[in-house]
């Protein structure tokens, strides 16, 4: 952070939260020139078939394919005075992006914090020196079981062995290099096969070594009541149900969405998206080949769907399925 931290980007920060405060409040509403933070796409593609995410489901109703480093770096030279850091990490498996080392750079060279959610399949000796040289601060690994059958109920055509035998690999070599990033993360999404599971993942996970172990409530792609039964553990949910038998999530929506202040998800193919929820960008506020950031940050569509979400978020679709208001974590 002390590396991050510049006094731009720290008046931007202070800047953010205030104009949100205000916003909320209904005194003035005013966003911020840019976000914070970059949730930017590297691919769509992924290598296993889970069963609520559109990536796994092959279900995308946009466009398909990877990101042009160039497309990156132009954003970046626009942003990089105002930002944070960069996630690289929205739909897809990240890791399958042939230069997905070049595109850590282009943000590292700005001193951004950088970001990676993988599944964790392809972290062979070659992609974790990639990651290690190109600066990568922080890495999260989705590990949902601790036994083969666990693992691959959610994690469908996955192999939980290659996955251990790879993060084995990322703490070893980041010893052998006497670095201390990337900083791991392991994350456990919390299903009903395998809630039993976490006490065993958490000593695991302080056995081997890792910077953080968290516990994720699972979300559902499209709630029902059946999807509910099949995969939710009551004791670890972010959701409801009512006597009718509808899933909702557990807490009202709150007024306002600090997210559309602090961060902006960017497509493969550069579509400027309000957050992560909107999958299938069916809420772009504009793309970068047709313009400058800034130009669909402070859209007529960005302008109207923040106001929408101020005033009647629940006629948004995205939003009632946001963990925005709600706790995620156990």
């Amino acid at each position: 952070m002390l590396r991050t931290c510049t006094s731009r980007r720290a008046v931007q920060a202070a800047y953010s939260w205030v104009s949100f405060l205000l916003a909320r409040k209904g005194w003035a509403f005013r966003p911020p020139r840019y976000p914070l933070f970059l949730g930017v796409e590297p691919t769509t593609a992924c290598n296993l078939r889970c069963p609520h995410c559109i990536s796994g489901l092959r279900a995308f109703s946009r466009p398909t394919g990877r990101l042009d480093p160039a497309l990156l770096e132009r954003l970046l030279a626009e942003l990089h005075p105002y930002l944070w850091g960069v996630l690289f990490y929205f739909q897809g498996e990240p890791l399958l992006h042939p230069e997905i080392g070049r595109l850590i750079r282009l943000a590292d060279q700005y001193r951004l914090l950088t970001s990676l959610s993988t599944n964790g399949h392809f972290l062979s000796e070659e992609k974790i020196y990639e990651l290690l040289m190109a600066g990568l601060v922080h890495l999260r690994l989705s590990l949902d079981g601790m036994t083969p059958q666990t693992y691959s109920r959610y994690r469908q055509e996955g192999d939980l062995q290659t996955v251990l035998e790879g993060l084995k690999r990322l703490l070893r070599l980041r010893k052998a290099l006497r670095s201390p990033f990337p900083l791991v993360e392991v994350q456990f999404i919390a299903f009903r096969h395998n809630v039993h599971e976490i006490p065993v993942f958490l000593r695991w996970a302080y056995r081997i070594g890792v910077e953080r172990a968290s516990i994720k409530k699972a979300q559902l792609l499209q709630p029902s009541a059946e999807s509910y039964a099949e995969w939710i553990p009551p004791e670890a949910s972010r959701y409801t149900v009512d006597p009718d038998g509808e899933v909702q999530l557990a807490g009202p929506l709150p007024k306002g969405c600090w997210r559309l202040w602090r961060a902006a998800e960017i497509t493969w193919d550069g579509q400027i998206l309000p957050c992560c929820f909107d999958k299938n960008a069916d809420h772009a506020f504009g793309n970068l080949q047709q313009g400058s950031f800034s130009e669909a940050w402070h859209s007529p569509a960005a302008h109207r769907f923040r106001q929408t979400v101020f005033h009647h978020r629940q006629s948004i679709d995205i939003c009632r399925n946001c963990s925005e208001g709600i706790k995620p974590w156990l």
